[in-house]
């Protein structure tokens, strides 16, 4: 007698290994959480065709009983630690404009970069007996440690011509570099039948900052460490805006401490110049007041390093010599 018996048909291996849809969860008839069952069943076969071939340094650690590889270990870099020395070496071929890079590379070019020795080799790689200098800048009085870095910057822009060039060219007209600065003083002057307006203004040191530590060591004035100092510059940070119109413009005088809030620049009403807006807020940036200027015929911004900066403020570098005979100075200081 022949029995009849019902197989069950079975999925066809090519659903193996195949990603879930979203049939199988939200238009399935019973709630399931989980992949089916005959997805997570792979033969042995297969299993070893997935698998990735070893290397023969593996394979032999393996068969001797070994472990493989350990992912987790750290990985080994190899650097060289060259001696102080080597730096000031090198650093006697740094161009003045790749000071900043060169400090950047590690923490020895960083401390040679802070030497005295370091500014006194980049005064002397350009100085030029045929250029005519401020009493400040001649050999004479860049022996002093204090303020030697800033002494040596201000030359350069009379002894290196790459940077004599950026003075003619015209590139310190950016003026939106003043935003968030401190205003200290501010005046006006006739020039060739127009009025300039100057605004002095300070951006604000970061605390720990190298700058600030070297205000604070000028402050205290507690040891010989502040004449050492080859930071100390009083007008660090410091900039002048010079705003140049036809018109006479009273500017009024504040009592609390501003900033700059924000510049803008747009065209004039007749469309030939511009018009410079100059917003002012206090410390917790609250906007004070507007200084409108309109027509605007030119904009500038001087830095710190430029010669133009200190005759704007009545501070020429000749007066600067003035100081040598007051403050102590030591050849020996060269190498520190």
């Amino acid at each position: 007698m022949a029995l009849s018996v019902k197989v069950k048909p079975t999925k066809s291996r090519s659903t193996f290994g195949r990603d879930p849809t979203i049939y199988d969860y939200a238009n399935s008839p019973k709630c399931s959480n989980r992949a089916s069952k005959v997805s997570s069943k792979i033969s042995l076969a297969e299993i070893e065709l997935e698998a990735e071939p070893l290397g023969e340094e593996a394979e032999q650690n393996i068969g001797a009983g070994g472990k493989g590889p350990a992912t987790d270990a750290p990985p080994v870099v190899t650097y060289n630690d060259y001696h102080i020395d080597l730096w000031f070496l090198v650093s006697e071929f740094i161009r003045p404009e790749d000071v900043c890079r060169f400090a950047l590379i590690c923490r020895k070019t960083a401390e040679v970069v802070q030497s005295g020795r370091f500014w006194t080799q980049l005064y002397r790689s350009y100085y030029d007996r045929s250029i005519e200098l401020p009493a400040r800048f001649q050999p004479d009085s860049m022996v002093r440690l204090r303020g030697l870095r800033s002494a040596v910057v201000r030359s350069l822009y009379y002894l290196y011509p790459p940077f004599v060039a950026r003075l003619t060219m015209g590139t310190n007209r950016h003026q939106y570099r003043v935003v968030g600065r401190q205003l200290l003083t501010s005046w006006h002057k006739r020039t060739k039948g127009c009025w300039t307006y100057c605004f002095r203004l300070k951006a604000p040191f970061k605390p720990g900052s190298r700058p600030a530590r070297s205000a604070q060591l000028q402050r205290e004035k507690n040891s010989l460490a502040f004449m050492q100092d080859i930071y100390m510059n009083p007008e660090e940070g410091c900039q002048i805006l010079m705003i140049t119109t036809d018109f006479l413009k009273v500017i009024p005088m504040y009592n609390e401490t501003l900033f700059v809030k924000n510049i803008v620049q747009t065209l004039s009403q007749s469309m030939m110049r511009y018009k410079i807006v100059l917003q002012l807020g206090n410390y917790c940036g609250k906007r004070i007041t507007d200084l409108v200027f309109d027509p605007v015929c030119n904009v500038s911004v001087l830095d710190w390093w430029t010669p133009q900066y200190y005759n704007e403020i009545g501070s020429p570098a000749e007066d600067e010599s003035a100081l040598a005979d007051t403050e102590w100075t030591d050849d020996s200081d060269w190498d520190n």
